[in-house]
C-alpha cells in the first residue's frame, strides 16, 4: 500500500495454501489455465464450488439451461483474522472513451453520451446486470426487483479498495505480472508455497528498484 513490498508473510501463504487444496477437489484440475469464459462455463455447467467473474455472469448464470439457475449467490470476499482484517475488492469496470483520432466524433460523444445515461445503464443493470455507475440506481426499485443483490454493493463501492497502481508507480504492470505468475506456479503445484512466496518476493522488489 505505501510502496514496500510485504507479499511474504503468514497470511498469504496461509491463502494461498488454502486455494492450492482447492484445485482437483471443488474445482477442475485444469482450472489455473483457463481463460474467463472457460471458468464461467465450467461454473455455470455445475464444476465449480464458487467462481469470481465480472457482473455479466450473474445474468447468464441465472439463464435458462444454466445448472447453476437458482442455487447461486453474491457475497464478499473472505476477510483475515487480526484486528485489522476487512473484506477486501479491487475496482475494475467498463470505461467508454473518445479516441482523439476518431473520424466521427460527434457521433462517438453522442453514443457515449447514451450509455453513460440513467435510461441506459438501468436497463442494463435490469436486463444484463450490469453494475450501473450512478448510486442511485442501486437503490432504483425496478433495479432491485430484477437484481435483488445490487443492494449489497453500494457499500462495497464505496470502500473498495484500488489497484496498488499509485504504490508501485511505473512498476505496475513488471509487480502485476510477477504475481499472477507465481501465483500460477504455485496453484498448479509447479513450486512448493513458501518458495513461492520468497521468489515472488524477490521479484518485486526488484521491479519496485
Amino acid at each position: 500500500m505505501h510502496g514496500k513490498v510485504s507479499i511474504n508473510n503468514p497470511q498469504a501463504k496461509t491463502a494461498l495454501a488454502l486455494a492450492k487444496s482447492w484445485v482437483g477437489t471443488i474445482f477442475p484440475v485444469g482450472v489455473t489455465t483457463y481463460q474467463e469464459e472457460q471458468c464461467r462455463n465450467a461454473w455455470q455447467e455445475g464444476h465449480a464450488a464458487f467462481m469470481r467473474n465480472w457482473p455479466y455472469a450473474y445474468a447468464l448464470s441465472s439463464a435458462e439451461g444454466s445448472a447453476a439457475k437458482g442455487r447461486f449467490d453474491v457475497t464478499y470476499l473472505p476477510q483475515g483474522n487480526g484486528p485489522n482484517a476487512s473484506h477486501a475488492a479491487t475496482l475494475g469496470g467498463w470505461q467508454l472513451m473518445l479516441s482523439a483520432y476518431s473520424k466521427n466524433k460527434d457521433a462517438a460523444a453522442k453514443l457515449i453520451k447514451y450509455m453513460a445515461s440513467s435510461e441506459t445503464q438501468k436497463e442494463c443493470a435490469i436486463k444484463l446486470s450490469h453494475l450501473p455507475t450512478l448510486a442511485a440506481l442501486y437503490e432504483d426499485k425496478e433495479v432491485l426487483a430484477a437484481q435483488p443483490w445490487f443492494a449489497r454493493l453500494l457499500p462495497v463501492f464505496k470502500n473498495a479498495v484500488a489497484r496498488p497502481s499509485t504504490a508501485t508507480g511505473a512498476s505496475y504492470d513488471k509487480v502485476s505480472t510477477d504475481f499472477f505468475q507465481t501465483t500460477n506456479q504455485i496453484l498448479s503445484g509447479g513450486i512448493p508455497v513458501d518458495q513461492g512466496i520468497q521468489t515472488m518476493e524477490s521479484k518485486m522488489k526488484r521491479d519496485m528498484r
